[in-house]
């Protein structure tokens, strides 16, 4: 009895020692690595909110179109005070409630961010009026009436290139951008950049009642009109820039492959596009005979290599679906442990 005893604690103890031996291991990253990607991501925040300034103050103020938004709603407000109140501070000021607000949703690193970010916002948008930097202002009377379009489209990329990096490393530019996480958080399957979107899209109404017209043709139906299409045009390409960028541009190809020469077909795509191949055990529905399905992903420069090697089995059904982003080895760098992802 007692041998069986001892036998039992013996075999617990030997579980006990394995589950510990497989039990995984947290690798913190080093103190300095942690100082140079705090340096880093705060480098990205400084740069995205210089984005932010110089396409509102170059491309929309001076064709006087809403850049959308919490921004927005200040930009019309400095029109109707002429220059009394700046955008820039009521930018500041409005964002004050949300920021209270977002303490108790978020993490306290985002806080920090956004409010840097905002106040640097503020900041460079009221002093650049006071600096060399050039504007590009539209003259409807010299021909260049078809150049609104190219303010928008370029103020849009640059305002969404700065929504995307802030994002990015847990940050963004406030005002609607903080109410689009926190409908995330509710919605968490919606994409945050159509939220700010149609956030940002519910503020242009204001430029048919506020908006300078005299640029666009004076009274009448088309000019009311036009400040608001470009103000929608400048929110669209903000949008598709911001998506691409989160997306990543380092799009793949994924073929699932029906076949019944798995192991000779996944050996020839690993030895000869070296790409890795996942096996799984299959059987057709109609014939009822066993087949391998192959899961990969390749360049999409070796989709003609990968065509020519199927060729060469007639009986085999394959299918591609295009990848927006591939993490992992041969492609891009996984996160490690000690990293963050987005707050969002």
């Amino acid at each position: 009895m007692e041998n069986e005893v001892k036998n039992e604690n013996i075999e617990a103890n030997g579980e006990a020692e394995q589950h510990a031996h497989h039990k995984p291991v947290l690798v913190k990253l080093p103190e300095q690595k942690k100082v140079i990607k705090y340096i880093k991501e705060y480098v990205i925040v400084f740069f995205a909110a210089v984005l932010q300034a110089v396409g509102v103050y170059v491309f929309v103020q001076p064709n006087n179109f809403s850049p959308g938004g919490f921004l927005g709603i200040g930009t019309f407000v400095e029109y109707l005070t002429n220059g009394k109140i700046t955008a820039g501070v009521l930018f500041f000021i409005i964002n004050i409630p949300l920021i209270i607000l977002a303490f108790f949703k978020f993490k306290k690193d985002f806080i920090v961010k956004t409010i840097i970010t905002i106040f640097l916002d503020s900041l460079f948008l009221d002093l650049l009026a006071y600096t060399p930097m050039p504007q590009f202002v539209v003259d409807p009377n010299k021909g260049m009436g078809y150049a609104f379009i190219l303010a928008a489209i370029a103020g849009g990329i640059m305002c969404g290139a700065s929504q995307a990096l802030l994002l990015k490393v847990d940050g963004c530019n406030g005002g609607t951008e903080i109410i689009g996480g926190l409908l995330q958080k509710k919605f968490p399957a919606t994409n945050i950049a159509w939220f700010i979107f149609a956030l940002d899209s519910s503020v242009v109404v204001l430029s048919a009642f506020f908006g300078d017209t005299a640029n666009f043709g004076g009274a009448g139906f088309a000019p009311v009109l036009i400040p608001m299409l470009l103000s929608l045009c400048k929110m669209f390409c903000a949008s598709k820039t911001n998506e691409t960028i989160l997306r990543g541009m380092s799009s793949a190809i994924k073929f699932e492959v029906v076949t019944p020469h798995g192991e000779e077909l996944g050996k020839e795509i690993t030895t000869k596009l070296a790409r890795g191949v996942t096996i799984i055990n299959a059987k057709g529905a109609y014939t009822g005979a066993d087949k391998q399905l192959l899961i990969c992903i390749l360049r999409k420069r070796q989709m003609a290599s990968f065509k020519r090697i199927l060729s060469r089995y007639p009986d085999t059904f394959a299918y591609m679906v295009s990848t927006s982003e591939v993490y992992g080895i041969g492609f891009t760098k996984q996160v490690k442990e000690g990293e963050k992802e987005t707050v969002v």
